[in-house]
This record gives structure tokens, C-alpha cells and sequence, in this order.
């Protein structure tokens, strides 16, 4: 005959192992969770970038270069000044690093205003003139005649763009 102590003993094991369980496939049904990433997702540093990325395609030379190892935009179109509601975009270079495509140029505010800060697209053409890709970035505040710069990044090859072209998206506050 069974002790009670041996019938305690057995139901506080079966309580355990119950929760156990429980717990384990909490844990499991929240990493699961977790790990899901959304298909659009915007990559924030360089580094997640890079596992990310497609392959550049290093034979494709139409409107590029390669030195040392790196993809360089070399289009004419590309790199002409450009003009934006009264900024002038100068130095505009585009080249791929370590299977990211890079885009920066200077930004100078001609106007006799302050310019605020806003979001900026930038569409990248073919030669065909078709749609190439598309990428926002940031366009600082810039005092009146004074200038700035501008990046973006992006895991699409669009290092043999022929050309860019930018519009001004929605003004950003700083808090």
C-alpha cells in the first residue's frame, strides 16, 4: 500500500513536469515569433546590410567599373550637378563596398532661407530610361548658403544607374 507522502510525491513530479512543458512551449512559440521579419524590411546598419545582400553583379560594367574589387558608377548623367527646390546636389558618386551600393553627394542651400530638414527619394534610371530602383534617405537641415552632405545605402545593385533623379518627400521634426 502507498504511502500519502509517496502520492504527494508523485503528483508534485507530474505538477513540475506540466509546467515544464508549458513554459517550454511558451518559449518556443515566442522565439518563433521573434525571428519572423517582415518581407520590406529597411536594414539600419551597415553590418545586417551585408548579410542581407544579394549578389552585386560584378560582370555587369554597363555604366561602371571595377577597382580594387568595388563597382564604380562612371555615368556622365549620373554624376551632373543636379537642382532641387533651391539646392544644388554636387559631387555625386555611386559605388558598391562590401556587396552594398553606396550613394553620397554635397548639398549646398542657395536660397537666402534655411532649409529643413526633409525626406528625400531617390530614383535610379537605367539607360533605357526604365526604373532602375528607388531609395529614400535624408536631406539635413541646411542653413541658407551653406552646405551638407547626403548618403544612402541600399542592398539593390544600382551601381550601373545611368542616371537620378530626386523629389522632396515630407518635411521631418526634430524633437
Amino acid at each position: 500500500m502507498e504511502k500519502k507522502s509517496d502520492k504527494n510525491y508523485i503528483k508534485i513530479i507530474n505538477l513540475l513536469i506540466i509546467i515544464f512543458v508549458i513554459v517550454g512551449i511558451a518559449i518556443y512559440v515566442s522565439n518563433g515569433i521573434k525571428k519572423k521579419e517582415p518581407e520590406n524590411k529597411s536594414y539600419n546598419n551597415t553590418e545586417e546590410m551585408k548579410e542581407k545582400a544579394p549578389l552585386i553583379d560584378m560582370k555587369n560594367t554597363d555604366n561602371a567599373k571595377i577597382e580594387n574589387g568595388e563597382k564604380v558608377n562612371v555615368s556622365d548623367n549620373l554624376k551632373k550637378d543636379k537642382e532641387l527646390n533651391g539646392l544644388k546636389i554636387t559631387n555625386i558618386t555611386l559605388k558598391t563596398e562590401s556587396g552594398i551600393s553606396k550613394f553620397t553627394a554635397t548639398v549646398e542651400n542657395t536660397l537666402e532661407e534655411d532649409f529643413t530638414k526633409k525626406i528625400v527619394n531617390l530614383k535610379f534610371k537605367k539607360s533605357d530610361g526604365s526604373d532602375l530602383a528607388n531609395v529614400e534617405t535624408i536631406i539635413p537641415t541646411i542653413k541658407a548658403k551653406q552646405t551638407g552632405k547626403i548618403s544612402a545605402s541600399t542592398t539593390a545593385d544600382i551601381a550601373n544607374a545611368d542616371d537620378v533623379g530626386l523629389s522632396i518627400g515630407t518635411e521631418l521634426f526634430d524633437n
